[in-house]
């Protein structure tokens, strides 16, 4: 039965473009469904039954089949809409952390204004515009919901979730290392410490590898 559930993704996949990404979601279905018929096999079903039970939750494939073509010229337009709102959005919140960082330094520098709250205010009134911005971006995405417990509804929303994180990870860390250059330039140039003002960047990696276990523990929940 383990060999007729292979032949029949086999068929299942006979229309699909032959690409690594296919063969990966076909063993990956394979492997899914070998061990979902094993388990029902264990729990009493017949090995007819528990094929047919496994065969029955692959759900329509049809969809999916369809993401694995090249992109229409109607959804590249889409995706490409989207990376453009995205960068543009990510774009304006660096800038915006740079501009906060530059208007803390200058306010500093203005003598009345060092002995107020002034200065911390203005920085952490544009820092907080910047991360809202960056925030109702992205929780804004709409979210992939399955409409069944199919195996194929199951892949979807996992990948569409996938890619979400992975591009908020993406945005942080571009945000991250912007802020760690301009704080390099600005302690360098402001106190001469070019000796070991560089440890800056060594903290920047400790925090981007921080920043991508937090994900990766994220992701296998």
């Amino acid at each position: 039965m383990v060999n007729k559930i292979r032949v029949t993704v086999e068929k299942l996949f006979e229309e699909a473009p032959a690409t690594h990404r296919t063969l990966d979601l076909k063993e990956e279905l394979i492997g899914n469904l070998t061990a979902k018929y094993m388990d029902l096999v264990a729990s009493g079903k017949t090995e007819e039954e528990a094929y047919n039970i496994a065969i029955t939750s692959i759900g329509d494939l049809n969809e999916l089949l369809r993401s694995l073509e090249p992109a229409n010229p109607l959804n590249y337009k889409e995706q490409e809409a989207q990376r453009k709102k995205t960068a543009l959005v990510v774009s304006g919140s660096i800038g915006l952390y740079i501009i906060a960082i530059i208007s803390g330094i200058i306010c500093e520098e203005i003598p009345w204004l060092r002995r107020t709250d002034i200065p911390a205010l203005i920085f952490l009134g544009i820092a907080g515009f910047a991360t809202c911005l960056l925030v109702y971006h992205f929780v804004s995405k709409p979210k992939y919901e399955k409409s069944d417990t199919t195996i194929v509804e199951e892949f979807k929303e996992w990948k569409q979730g996938n890619d979400q994180k992975r591009q908020i990870y993406r945005s942080i860390s571009s945000i991250m290392w912007s802020c760690i250059v301009l704080l390099y330039l600005v302690i360098s140039f402001r106190f001469g410490i070019w000796y070991c003002s560089w440890i800056i960047f060594i903290m920047g990696v400790v925090a981007e590898q921080i920043i991508k276990l937090i994900f990766e523990i994220k992701g296998m929940r």
